[in-house]
């Protein structure tokens, strides 16, 4: 495994521990809508750009594009 593909998949579990206690779900819960929206994909197809910054703000912007889609969480 690459050191880029670490970092991927630590930023996917940060974030995904993050959003899970930030939206009060149980981590079954959290994983349907990260698989519903390709959640994790996002983060590595973005990680060059997300993983500059913290990973509030990576959730941040799962947040925003959850919500362009009229999820609320």
């Amino acid at each position: 495994m690459s050191q880029t593909q670490i970092g991927i998949a630590d930023m996917q579990c940060w974030v995904f521990r993050k959003a899970q206690k930030k939206w009060n779900l149980s981590p079954a819960e959290c994983t349907a809508v990260f698989q519903k929206y390709d959640l994790l994909g996002f983060i590595s197809e973005c990680y060059d750009l997300l993983h500059v910054s913290s990973y509030q703000c990576a959730l941040d912007e799962i947040e925003e594009i959850l919500h362009s889609k009229g999820v609320a969480v």
